[in-house]
């Protein structure tokens, strides 16, 4: 039984790296979309109440 050690080729390295860093890239592109997904709701809907309740005393002046 003998130890079988496989160096890899630099050309190998640079594939693995660059897959690695594709990945790693559309990893965080996709975490990007999924917070602006989650988020852009909420802040539109924190704006609209927030106008809402800066305007309510202007609406409800009596003329």
């Amino acid at each position: 039984m003998g130890l079988d050690v496989r160096v890899m080729t630099l050309e190998a390295k640079e594939r693995s790296g660059f897959a690695h860093r594709a990945v790693a890239g559309l990893g965080l592109v996709g975490l990007g979309v999924a917070w602006a997904v989650f988020l852009l709701p909420c802040m539109l809907w924190l704006a609209v109440s927030h106008l809402g309740r800066r305007l309510e005393p202007l609406i409800r002046r009596p003329a």
